[in-house]
C-alpha cells in the first residue's frame, strides 16, 4: 500500500474565527491595552463628540478642555519613545491605567466647579492614549503572525470607537431618562463618566498583571534564549517546522537593528540622498496617511455633520452618536478586510471613494454659502447620509491601514522614536483644526474641499508609492519600505 503524504492545512484556508481561536494568545496580550482604549475613547468622545461646551459656557476654558486630550497624547508619545522597547510591555499599560483611575477621581470631584481640575484629567487619559498606542503597535506587531497582523493591530482604532460609542450612547440614554423637575442632578452623568474611567483603569492593570508574554524581539534583545522559544510556541502553536521559521525571521530582524545593515547596494555611498530618504521616506508615507485620517475625526468635521443631522436627520439632540457608530462600523469591517485584500488596494480605493463623496458634501456647502441661505430652505437628509458614508469609508479603508503600516514601516531600532513622532504631529494638526475652529478661520465648505483634494493627492500617493505588506513578515515588510523610488 503506498504512502500517503501527510496533508498540510493552509493558513489563508481558515475562517476568521477560526483565526482568532487559534491565536488567541496573541489577542489576549491587546486586552488591557484594549480597555485602555476604551477609556480614552469615552473622554475624547466627552471632550469632542459630546463637547463640554454643550452644557457649559462656550469660552476659553471649555476650549482648553477640548484641547486637553490632545495635549497629553504628545507627551504620552514623548515619554513613551524614552522607554519602550527597553522595558516590559506592562510597565506602559500599568501607568495608564493609573493614570485612568486618576482621571476618573478628579472627574468625579472637580466638575463643575473646577475646570482645571478636569483639564489635568483630560491630558492623563492623552497621556494613556500616547504610551498605550505606541506600546501597542509595537508590542501587538511584533507577536501577530503575519495572517493577523492587521486585525491584531486594527483593536487600537476598533476599541477606541468603542469607547466613543459608549460615551455618546450612555449619555443620550441619560439625557432621554432623566426627568425634566429633577435640580441638582444635572453632573451625574459626568460623575458617571469618572466612575467608568476608573473601572476600566484598575480592569487594564488587572489584565496587565495576568498576561505575562512578552515580545519575542524584546526577549531576543535581552539575550533569553530559551524565553523566545517558549514564547514563540505559546504564541504560535506546537509546530517545530514553524517555530524554526519564526525564530529565523526574529532574528534576520533584530540583527537588521540599522538601516544600513539593509543596504543591498554596498557601494552607494553613505553620504549620498538614498540613505536619508531610506530614513525619511517610510515615516513621511505613514505621517501623510495618518494626518488625513485624524481629520474624519476633528471637531471641524463633528460641528458641521451637527449641525447638518439636526435639520435633515431631525434629532432631537446631539446627533454624533451615528458618526460614532459609523467610525465603529467602519473600523470593524477594515480590521477584518485589511488582512483579506492588503493595505494598498484597500487604502487608495477607499481614499478615491472618499474624495468624490466628500467633494459632492463641499459643494452642497458652498452653495449655501454662496446664496446665504439657511439649513431649513434645503433637505440635507441625503448630505447627512453621505457625511456618514465618508466615515465609515475613512474610518474602514484609511485609518486603518495607516494603522496597519505604521506598526510596520520601521525597523526596531526606531520604531518608538518614529511611533512617537507620527503620533505628536497628528496631535498638532488636531490642535491646530481646534483653533481654527475656535476661531472660525475656515468655512465648512473650504475645509471640505481641501479634504477632497488631499484624498485624490493622498489616493495616488498610496497607489503609487506605498507597498502591499499582506501576508508578509515584519522583516518582509521591511525590506519593502526600505526602497527608494
Amino acid at each position: 500500500m503506498p504512502n500517503m503524504l501527510p496533508t498540510i492545512e493552509e493558513e489563508g484556508k481558515l475562517s476568521w474565527l477560526r483565526l482568532m481561536w487559534r491565536y488567541r494568545l496573541q489577542f489576549q496580550s491587546m486586552a488591557s491595552a484594549s480597555i485602555i482604549f476604551v477609556g480614552c475613547g469615552m473622554r475624547l468622545a466627552w471632550s469632542i463628540f459630546d463637547t463640554p461646551a454643550g452644557k457649559f459656557l462656550n469660552n476659553n476654558n471649555t476650549h482648553n478642555l477640548m484641547m486637553s486630550w490632545f495635549i497629553g497624547a504628545a507627551l504620552g508619545a514623548i515619554l513613551a519613545a524614552l522607554f519602550v522597547q527597553r522595558v516590559t510591555k506592562n510597565v506602559a499599560y500599568i501607568s495608564s491605567g493609573f493614570l485612568l483611575i486618576l482621571a476618573g477621581i478628579l472627574t468625579v470631584t472637580s466638575l463643575p466647579q473646577h475646570f482645571l481640575a478636569a483639564c489635568y484629567s483630560s491630558v492623563g487619559i492623552g497621556a494613556a492614549y500616547g504610551l498605550t498606542q505606541i506600546q501597542a503597535l509595537i508590542t501587538g506587531s511584533e507577536v501577530a503572525h503575519k495572517s493577523i497582523r492587521g486585525m491584531l493591530v486594527s483593536c487600537e482604532r476598533i476599541f477606541l470607537w468603542l469607547g466613543v460609542c459608549v460615551q455618546v450612547f450612555y449619555t443620550r440614554v441619560w439625557r432621554n431618562l432623566e426627568p425634566l423637575e429633577s435640580q441638582g442632578y444635572g453632573l451625574q452623568v459626568d460623575q458617571l463618566h469618572g466612575v467608568a474611567l476608573a473601572g476600566l483603569g484598575l480592569g487594564a492593570v488587572f489584565l496587565a498583571l495576568s498576561h505575562r508574554l512578552e515580545s519575542p524581539l524584546l526577549l531576543l534583545h535581552q539575550e533569553r534564549d530559551m524565553a523566545v522559544g517558549e514564547t514563540l510556541k505559546a504564541l504560535h502553536g506546537q509546530s517545530s517546522t514553524e517555530l524554526v521559521r519564526l525564530r529565523e525571521d526574529c532574528r534576520q530582524l533584530h540583527s537588521a537593528r540599522d538601516w544600513e545593515r539593509f543596504v543591498e547596494e554596498p557601494e552607494e555611498s553613505e553620504a549620498g540622498w538614498r540613505p536619508w530618504a531610506r530614513r525619511v521616506l517610510p515615516f513621511l508615507k505613514v505621517l501623510l496617511l495618518r494626518c488625513f485620517a485624524t481629520m474624519a475625526i476633528s471637531l471641524s468635521y463633528n460641528r458641521a455633520f451637527l449641525v447638518v443631522s439636526w435639520h435633515g436627520l431631525e434629532c432631537d439632540m446631539n446627533c454624533l452618536y451615528w458618526l460614532a457608530f459609523a467610525g465603529l462600523f467602519g473600523s470593524v469591517v477594515g480590521a477584518f478586510v485589511v488582512d483579506w485584500q492588503g493595505r494598498s488596494k484597500l487604502c487608495s480605493l477607499s481614499l478615491f471613494l472618499a474624495g468624490i463623496v466628500i467633494v459632492m458634501v463641499g459643494g452642497v456647502f458652498e452653495h449655501l454659502e454662496s446664496v446665504k441661505k439657511t439649513f431649513y430652505d434645503i433637505n440635507l437628509q441625503a448630505i447627512a447620509l453621505l457625511m456618514l458614508l465618508f466615515e465609515v469609508i475613512v474610518a474602514g479603508g484609511v485609518a486603518i491601514p495607516a494603522l496597519v503600516y505604521t506598526s510596520e514601516a520601521f525597523s526596531i531600532a526606531h520604531k518608538a522614536r518614529c511611533l512617537a513622532g507620527v503620533l505628536i504631529l497628528e496631535q498638532l494638526l488636531q490642535l491646530g483644526l481646534l483653533l481654527a475652529t475656535f476661531q472660525h478661520c475656515i468655512t465648512v465648505s473650504v475645509f471640505f474641499f481641501t479634504i477632497g483634494g488631499l484624498s485624490f493627492v493622498v489616493g495616488l500617493t498610496v497607489f503609487m508609492l506605498l507597498p502591499e505588506t499582506k501576508q508578509l513578515t515584519l522583516y518582509e515588510c521591511l525590506l519593502k519600505f526600505k526602497k527608494v523610488p
